[in-house]
């Protein structure tokens, strides 16, 4: 999960307000990874941020976008960030006993997919107005929404959940938000039924996944490719 750079002034406001929603619930969730892991507080605030930021800060360098980190121009994003991570410190654990509240139940896996989506499309948007094309723009709202997420689960020594299909689809609702806001967007369709369209297949795409707890497609070969496989190297195997 990664936060991504995106004003009031390239998007809807409702996206907007989504974009600031989702900054909150993945510094939530690398808050609480970061107590797990019996982090301090400054360990937590950093989680936190790179969970939220991370993917949205490396999308702007490889962009080209250069100068200062999009959160260091815009310091409302690191500010819902450190806001989150305090309450969340201070408020999560009373709440969760009072309520019986765990962080993997729906509303905030639902967040979290909101989240997800609002930051493929503003990545995306990002990408396509640094005039990269259309597998570029797409990647880059992958890795918006996703590339924090794998930065925080590596610094925790997690397999990445965005990486592994040993969990419900994370990773490829956000690739095909972002692509489908891209095709449209590159095909002429209004700037705002695009953003709404990709925002929509995302988020779709993300609660039905961890409703049904559908998991992406596997990266192994077929048994008879593996089997090939074996059979060369064991003829190029040295005699002794």
């Amino acid at each position: 999960m990664v936060a991504n750079t995106c004003t009031a002034v390239c998007l809807p406001q409702s996206l907007v307000a989504l974009d600031w929603f989702g900054t909150a619930a993945f510094a939530f969730s690398g808050t609480l990874t970061a107590a797990r892991q019996d982090m301090g507080v400054i360990g937590a605030l950093f989680l936190a941020t790179i969970t939220a930021l991370g993917g949205g800060t490396i999308r702007d360098l490889l962009l080209g976008e250069g100068g200062q980190a999009f959160w260091i121009k815009e310091v409302m994003y690191f500010r819902v960030v450190l806001l989150t991570c305090v309450l969340t410190l201070l408020a999560w654990p009373s709440l969760a006993k009072f309520f019986k509240l765990e962080d993997s139940a729906w509303p905030f896996c639902f967040a979290d997919a909101m989240g997800l989506a609002a930051f493929a499309i503003c990545g995306a948007r990002t990408g396509l107005d640094s005039g990269v094309g259309i597998e570029g723009a797409s990647l880059s709202g992958l890795l918006s929404a996703c590339g924090g997420g794998i930065i925080r689960d590596v610094i925790t020594n997690e397999p990445p959940r965005a990486l592994h299909a040993n969990r419900s689809a994370y990773a490829t609702p956000a690739l095909i938000g972002a692509l489908i806001y891209v095709v449209l967007r590159e095909g002429g369709v209004q700037e705002t039924v695009a953003l709404w369209t990709g925002f929509s297949f995302g988020l779709g795409m993300r609660i039905v996944a961890f409703s049904l707890d559908i998991a992406p497609l596997k990266a192994r070969l077929r048994e008879s490719e593996w089997e090939s496989v074996v059979t060369d190297l064991v003829k190029l195997k040295p005699a002794r």
